[in-house]
């Protein structure tokens, strides 16, 4: 049973407030981590009593997984934005830049994201928005790879976007505070990493 459960429509203000809570457990899971968090902290960071906050949530795990499947959603928007076609018609490393970029970008705004997928109870829900999250960044790089070289095979092109998703997380908790330079470095070396990987897979004979 999923640990939070939106139990009843809100009006315009009651979702304003919510929206809030959830910004508020953003700044405080990312500063202080799961474990270091509590209801009071969120709640005072919210600006409002934990009795108010107590009238959403029943308790940090049920914030915790709020928040994850909101960042769930809101990544797999962001992925989505991007157009297939703009992209496939771009240099490939441009494309690949543009394509991590969206979720290294994103991890840096919300610490907390890997935070709480290590550290917080989810729910089975909350565990399917990531699942869910995946599949469409596979998809959606899958299609852009099979645009820039249509003759390339649907499965091929699934496992290699399979391959980036995987050696992009691998790459995101070593990202976690480091400064400007040592970061801007390790981004630009996951990306030529990525670069010669994909540039082997569009110019593999098919089969």
């Amino acid at each position: 049973m999923p640990v939070f459960v939106p139990e009843r429509k809100r009006n315009v203000r009651g979702e304003r407030r919510l929206a809030s809570l959830l910004d508020a457990a953003d700044q405080v899971f990312g500063k202080l981590g799961y474990h270091g968090a509590t209801t009071n902290i969120i709640a005072a960071e919210a600006k409002v009593s934990p009795a108010t906050l107590y009238q959403f949530f029943p308790n940090k795990e049920a914030i915790a997984d709020a928040l994850e499947t909101r960042y769930a959603m809101d990544l797999a928007k962001e992925v989505l934005a991007a157009d297939v076609q703009e992209l496939a018609s771009v240099h490939l490393e441009e494309a690949i830049r543009r394509v991590t970029g969206v979720v290294v970008e994103f991890h840096r705004k919300h610490p907390a994201f890997l935070t709480l997928l290590a550290d917080a109870p989810l729910s089975k829900d909350a565990i399917e928005q990531k699942h869910l999250l995946a599949k469409i960044f596979i998809d959606h790089l899958s299609e852009v790879l099979r645009a820039g070289n249509p003759k390339l095979d649907k499965q091929d092109a699934l496992w290699s976007a399979e391959v980036v998703l995987t050696a992009l997380r691998g790459f995101l908790p070593g990202l976690a505070g480091r400064k400007t330079p040592s970061r801007s470095r390790t981004i630009d070396s996951l990306n030529q990493m990525l670069l010669r990987y994909l540039e082997s897979v569009l110019k593999r004979p098919q089969r």
